[in-house]
């Protein structure tokens, strides 16, 4: 099945942000005229907009119609985070691509949607940026969100059921050293079948999918925590601090040093 590509649309970037109550929280109540997707992180929001209700938990992604009212239903007494990113749609086929998108996707932690989100509120926060980033960012999250939640067949569903149970184990796991063959072995699938279906659904291999979710753990260690480097390098499967300088710069272009100068601004909202 053909894959949603929302960079060929008109969907322009608004405003974004990162969302943690603090205390109880309940999400206010408005009407805006642009569509805004939020990307869960942490605790559980009671939401609705018009007529529906839903609770978004941690993974989840929702996005909110334009034109039409929303808000919270209930007070959420543990800590709530999330990503929001608001957009505008210019044209027909740009709203009729978006209406497409279903209004709540569960357990989507396995995708790039919270890197992707990271990385636009960074770009946001740097002027130096043009427009046309954003909304080239916007867009992949659009794409991202449409590859993975888009109707399937039941064998694209089986296939998929899989490849998101290896993903989710990947992700759990990233911390740890991790071979192709050891995923293979653990699921009992041949290697490079394995490698040939991820490829398919991911766009990309399974060994780069580890690479991939390691690398992310190494992030988000990097920018959301105050470790030392030898620290990070051992909670992420490292024995040799030296290989793994070597390994975070082939896969990032830069040391770990810079990218945590490069992303040490975010735009966050406490309501």
């Amino acid at each position: 099945m053909k894959q949603e590509d929302y960079l060929q649309y008109q969907i322009q970037y608004d405003y974004a942000g990162k969302f943690t109550s603090q205390g109880t929280w309940i999400h206010p109540i408005g009407t805006y005229e642009t569509w805004e997707i939020i990307y869960m992180i942490r605790g559980r929001a009671h939401l609705y907009e018009g007529d529906r209700q839903l609770t978004a938990n941690a993974g989840d992604v929702v996005l909110f119609r334009p034109g039409v009212e929303h808000g919270g239903t209930a007070e959420s007494e543990e800590t709530v985070s999330f990503f929001w990113v608001h957009g505008k749609a210019e044209g027909e086929k740009a709203i009729t691509a978006l209406r497409r998108l279903p209004l709540h996707a569960v357990n989507l932690q396995h995708t790039q949607i919270p890197l992707l989100c990271r990385q636009l509120l960074n770009v946001s926060s740097t002027p130096q940026y043009p427009n046309s980033v954003h909304n080239a960012l916007l867009g992949i999250i659009f794409t991202e969100y449409a590859m993975h939640t888009q109707p399937r067949t039941k064998q694209e569903s089986a296939e998929h059921h899989l490849i998101n149970d290896i993903a989710e184990y990947i992700r759990i796991n990233a911390m740890h050293a991790m071979h192709t063959s050891d995923i293979a072995v653990h699921f009992g699938y041949n290697e490079d079948y394995l490698t040939r279906l991820f490829h398919r659904i991911h766009g990309v291999g399974l060994k780069g999918y580890i690479d991939r979710m390691r690398m992310n753990h190494i992030r988000t260690l990097l920018l959301s925590t105050d470790l030392p480097l030898k620290s990070i390098a051992a909670q992420s499967g490292f024995d040799d601090y030296k290989a793994f300088l070597k390994y975070f710069t082939y896969h990032e272009d830069m040391t770990p040093t810079e990218l945590r100068q490069r992303f040490y601004r975010t735009h966050t909202n406490n309501w």
